[in-house]
């Protein structure tokens, strides 16, 4: 390492001059950080546009889910309290119900009052009372005892199980399927099945005697009804028939419940605007990336540049300088371009007859708007009402000879078709850019293997060959500073002893 003389012989400001050499020197550098910060900006607004492509991705499978394209309800009519029903994409058809009886669930209550081993009083709360204590229980000493509820085994405690904790034992078991209750002031129990239907379950174990409750959970029955002429049984009253979702409320009585599916304009145009608002929002996204004003006179700030300014100005400058990183970007005015053509082409269907646009309401705007959609719900509820299936035709239809492309066809509805271009677009910037495919997470890590992520690299690697190289040149600077400095101190060394001599 060099000692660094200042200029106290020469009466110079060397590291003021130093400084001011180094600037020049140090020009190159600053280009090349410079270089590497822009880049990283248009990297960084490329994740951006990258995420703003997943969120649309993911948004179009959203609505492309049955519930919303195909989206159906149930119209009923004559005894509209009797059943109740819910309809799933596949329903289809009219039912005309009539309920002779509704489905009971098999149960068992304590058929007289709880005897005790010792003669007492009746306690206070029979919840504390300890099963071993119960007249015929079965239930002593220290040995656990296994009881039966159809096919579940329940394991009582012998010494500290109670009336209450065995019936929270017996709720809490999945397997078994009852529910049971307890009166506190009686002690009688009562067990129903969680399930409808005329059958039974067993009980095994003689606690279930000494309560009263007898050997049998008994007495369900299935529901009788009607479905358009056809006698049957039901073991739940709610049950689904056709794709739709019968709950039986009440016996008919002399007027039945007629149910017609039918298409849900509501939910569909709700589902046609969600797209509608989806897809302005990311056009408007990358028309307004490639439109951006990009102002090249402002470059970004230096280290020493910023010592000279407030964080307002340098907020400002940094402002500036950031804007327009993807003007006129190829990626994106592709992918914009694609998307307003494939939203202005027709839908072919199987039948050779194409849907378009304007025919569900759907238009364009002026060329200002540069390809935004505008939905008039009104012409679309009018075309539902004309053909149900006209929503779910042109959304949602996929050409199965191009499914695993991302090349579409004019038989490929428009959710297809902005998936397939929305993939190529992610696929592009992942490749240029490094962005995530998947992610919707603005601080994802870039991948390494891309364009601008070798660029980078090679940037990074001049920048420490530069900075190692002015370092070096900084060093010889002093060097030769340091020499002069000895130099005129050894003459005025010598100046002085030959004054001395007179």
């Amino acid at each position: 390492m060099v000692t660094r003389i200042s200029g106290l012989a020469s009466g110079m400001d060397i590291d003021s001059m130093v400084k001011k050499l180094m600037t020049a020197e140090s020009a190159p550098l600053d280009k090349l950080n410079q270089q590497k910060q822009l880049m990283e900006w248009k990297r960084e607004s490329y994740r951006e546009t990258s995420v703003k492509l997943v969120t649309f991705s993911q948004e179009l499978s959203k609505l492309n889910m049955s519930s919303a394209i195909s989206a159906q309800k149930a119209n009923i009519t004559g005894n509209t309290s009797a059943v109740s029903a819910k309809v799933s994409s596949s329903a289809s058809g009219i039912l005309d119900v009539k309920v002779t009886s509704l489905a009971t669930a098999s149960s068992t209550t304590s058929s007289a009052a709880i005897e005790l081993n010792a003669p007492a009083s009746a306690p206070t709360d029979w919840g504390t009372v300890k099963l071993q204590d119960i007249k015929g229980s079965g239930i002593s000493g220290t040995v656990p005892v296994t009881v039966k509820i159809g096919e579940a085994s329940i394991e009582i405690d012998p010494v500290n199980e109670t009336i209450d904790s065995f019936v929270n034992k017996i709720n809490s078991n999945k397997q078994a399927g009852v529910s049971a209750i307890y009166d506190s002031a009686t002690g009688k129990v009562s067990l129903t099945s969680k399930t409808t239907g005329a059958k039974d379950i067993e009980l095994s174990g003689d606690i279930f005697s000494a309560l009263k409750l007898g050997s049998t959970i008994t007495g369900g029955e299935d529901a009788k009804l009607t479905v358009n002429g056809l006698d049957m049984t039901r073991s739940s009253n709610t049950f689904t028939m056709n794709g739709v979702e019968l709950t039986l409320n009440s016996a008919s009585g002399s007027t039945s419940t007629r149910i017609e599916v039918a298409k849900d304009t509501d939910k569909l145009v709700e589902t046609v605007q969600g797209f509608v608002d989806a897809y302005n929002d990311l056009l408007s996204t990358l028309n307004n990336k490639v439109s951006e004003e990009r102002y090249k006179k402002y470059a970004p700030l230096t280290t020493d540049q910023k010592k000279d300014m407030s964080d307002d100005e340098i907020t400002l400058w940094t402002n500036k300088a950031k804007s327009g990183m993807l003007k006129n970007d190829d990626i994106l005015q592709s992918a914009a371009a694609d998307m307003r053509n494939a939203m202005t082409q027709g839908v072919k269907l199987d039948d050779g007859t194409t849907i378009s646009l304007a025919q569900l309401g759907i238009t364009t705007g002026t060329y200002q708007t540069k390809g935004k959609l505008i939905l008039d719900t009104d012409k679309l509820k009018a075309a539902l009402d004309k053909d149900p299936d006209i929503v779910t035709n042109f959304f949602s239809k996929q050409d199965s000879a191009t499914a695993q492309s991302n090349k579409y066809t004019d038989q490929d509805g428009i959710f297809a078709r902005m998936r397939k271009i929305s993939n190529t677009s992610l696929q592009k910037l992942a490749d240029k850019a490094g962005t995530s495919k998947v992610s919707t997470d603005l601080s994802a890590s870039f991948l390494i293997n891309s364009t601008m992520g070798t660029e980078l690299t090679s940037i990074d690697r001049r920048i420490t060959d530069m900075t190692a190289r002015l370092n070096m040149i900084e060093t010889n600077y002093y060097k030769k500073f340091t020499a002069m400095e000895t130099a005129i101190n050894k003459y005025n060394s010598t100046s002085s002893s030959l004054s001395s001599f007179r």
